[in-house]
C-alpha cells in the first residue's frame, strides 16, 4: 500500500510535540470503523484524522488528531495500533467515501448499488485499470447506470463532464449532488461499505500459533465427516470462524501449510491455528452469510436474480482461481465452498482436498468422502489432478448458478454419472440456460484436460455475457 510513515524527526511512539497540520500532506483518514481487538490498538471512526508514528508490513501505529471542536483527550489516549488496509492518505481519492477502490467492473457495481440498504440516488465511483479510465455507477429503481468521466489530455487533473470541467472528482460530486444534469439522479448518499478488509492477522502482535484460551467457541455453523465449523471469538473482541477437527492427520498438516501460502481477497483469509494440543483447530474469518449454495437456493422460488448478477458470482470465483492456477490444485470447487461477504463477495474455502500443484505428490484421497459429480473424467482413470481438473469442477458449479442452487446430474447416482462421463456424455442444458453459457460449460467438459480453457480464458467468455451499458458524460 506504499509508505505512510511521516519523514518529520518528532513523529515517535513516545513523542509529544504537535506536529505542523496545514495542508495535512502526510497525514491518513480512516474510511471504516474500526473497533480495537486490544488494549494496545486505537477505535477508529470513519473521517478520523490520523498520523504515522511507526508502519509495519499490515499494521500502522498512529495518533489521533481531534477534529474541529472536538475536545482532545491525552496523547496516550489518542495513540495505537490500526490495521493499513482501513486508512488512505488524506488528500487522495482513495480516502473519499464514495470511492471503491475494490470495484473494477460494472457489474460489480451495480451488485454493490442493488443492495437493499442503499436508496434512489447512491452513487460510487471506480476506476477500470484495463481501459484507466474512472466511471460513475448511479443507483436508478431497480437498475444501476454508469457514466463514463473523461479526462482532459492536457492537464490529467481535469475531469471533462457535459462540457463543465472539474478539478477534481470531488468537485464533480459536489455538482451533481446539487443538479441531476443528465444523469438517472441526483447523486445522494454513497454507496454501503458493508464489507471491511481482513487484517493480515488478528493484531499487531498476535502469533501463528494462536493461544487456545483467548478463543471461545458460540454457535456451530456445520458439520462434515472430519471437522465441525463454529462461530467464534478471538479476545472477547473479534468475531471469528474455528475449524475443529475430529481427528488429527498429516492431510491437517497439508491443509494448513496451503491456506498460509495464500493471501488474495477473493479466499478465506487464515489468520492463524491451535495446534500444540488436540482437537487442532483452524482460524480464519468469520462469513455470516453462508455459502454461495445457501443464497443461491434461498432465491430459486423467485429466482429473481439478474443473469448479469448471477454470472457475478461466476466472474470472481474466476478471479480466485487465477490467483490459485498456478499454486494450487483445489480439488472440491463448488457452490457449497464459495461463502460470501456482507456486499456478496465471493471467497473460496475449504482447502481439505487441495494439493500444492508443484510438488509432484498427489495426496491420498481413500479416506476421503469425494465430491464425485463435480470430478474430470481423468480422476476415474487414477491420473494427477491439474488446475483443469478444477476448470471441469467450475464447468459443474456453473451449473448449480443457473440452477438456484440444484445438484448437478439431478437424479442420477454417482456410479451412473461416473460411467456416463467416461462414455463422453455430458449434462445437459440446464433450464433457463443460456446457448452461450452452455458452450463455455462444454469447453470446460473437454475429455482432453488440454483443451480446456485457464481461468483467465474463462473469466473474458464470461464477461462478455454480461451486458451493462454506459454512457458518456460529454
Amino acid at each position: 500500500m506504499g509508505n505512510y510513515l511521516c519523514t518529520c524527526k518528532c513523529c515517535c511512539p513516545c513523542c509529544t510535540k504537535e506536529p505542523s497540520l496545514n495542508g495535512k500532506s502526510g497525514f491518513l483518514k480512516s474510511i471504516y470503523n474500526y473497533e480495537s481487538r486490544t488494549p494496545q490498538d486505537l477505535n477508529l471512526k470513519k473521517g478520523d484524522f490520523l498520523e504515522v508514528l511507526l508502519e509495519t508490513e499490515s499494521w500502522l501505529y498512529v495518533r489521533r488528531h481531534p477534529a474541529k471542536g472536538e475536545r482532545s483527550t491525552t496523547l496516550a489516549q489518542e495513540k495505537g495500533y490500526v490495521p493499513k488496509d482501513f486508512v488512505k492518505p488524506w488528500s487522495s481519492v482513495e480516502a473519499e467515501l464514495w470511492y471503491f477502490e475494490k470495484v473494477k467492473t460494472r457489474i460489480e457495481a451495480k451488485r454493490c448499488l442493488l443492495r437493499p440498504e442503499n436508496d434512489e440516488g447512491a452513487f460510487l465511483i471506480w476506476k477500470c485499470e484495463e481501459k484507466n479510465n474512472y466511471y460513475l455507477s448511479v443507483r436508478n429503481g431497480p437498475h444501476a447506470s454508469h457514466y463514463r468521466i473523461k479526462q482532459t489530455e492536457l492537464e490529467k487533473m481535469f475531469f471533462l463532464v457535459h462540457h463543465t470541467t472539474f478539478k477534481t472528482l470531488s468537485e464533480l460530486v459536489k455538482f451533481y449532488s446539487e443538479h441531476e444534469g443528465r444523469l438517472c439522479a441526483k447523486l445522494n448518499e454513497p454507496c454501503v461499505k458493508l464489507d471491511q478488509p481482513a487484517p493480515s492477522t488478528l493484531s499487531f502482535y498476535s502469533k501463528w500459533e494462536i493461544e487456545r484460551s483467548l478463543l471461545s467457541k458460540i454457535k456451530k455453523l456445520g458439520c462434515g465427516e472430519f471437522a465441525e465449523v463454529w462461530q467464534g471469538r478471538w479476545n472477547n473482541t473479534t468475531d471469528v470462524a474455528i475449524k475443529e477437527f475430529k481427528v488429527s492427520s498429516p492431510d491437517i498438516r497439508t491443509e494448513i501449510e496451503i491456506m498460509n501460502k495464500l493471501c488474495h481477497e477473493r479466499l478465506l483469509k487464515l489468520y492463524g491455528v491451535c495446534t500444540i494440543d488436540e482437537p487442532i483447530w483452524i482460524i480464519t474469518e468469520l462469513m455470516k452469510n453462508g455459502s454461495l449454495k445457501t443464497f443461491l437456493f434461498s432465491h430459486k422460488e423467485k429466482q429473481d436474480l439478474e443473469f448479469s448478477l448471477l454470472m457475478d458470482f461466476a466472474v470472481q470465483i474466476t478471479e480466485g482461481m487465477i490467483y490459485l492456477e498456478n499454486k494450487i490444485v483445489h480439488r472440491d470447487l463448488r457452490a457449497d465452498n464459495i461463502l460470501l461477504t456482507d456486499m456478496q463477495s465471493c471467497k473460496i474455502a475449504d482447502f481439505g482436498l487441495a494439493e500444492l500443484s508443484l510438488t509432484g505428490n498427489q495426496r491420498n484421497s481413500s479416506d476421503v468422502k469425494l465430491p464425485v459429480k463435480w470430478m474430470a473424467p481423468e480422476i476415474f482413470e487414477n491420473k494427477c489432478y491439474t488446475s483443469k481438473s478444477d476448470v471441469w469442477s467450475f464447468g459443474i458449479l456453473l451449473t448449480e448458478i443457473i440452477t438456484y442452487g440444484d445438484d448437478p446430474y439431478p437424479g442420477q447416482a454417482k456410479i451412473t454419472c461416473i460411467r456416463a462421463v467416461q462414455r463422453g456424455q455430458r449434462m445437459e442444458r440446464p433450464p433457463g440456460c443460456p446457448e452461450a453459457l452452455y458452450d463455455i460449460m462444454l469447453l470446460c467438459w473437454r475429455s482432453n484436460p488440454e483443451e480446456r480453457p485457464t481461468f483467465t480464458e474463462l473469466r473474458k467468455k464470461l464477461m462478455d455475457l454480461i451486458h451493462e451499458p454506459v454512457s458518456e458524460l460529454e
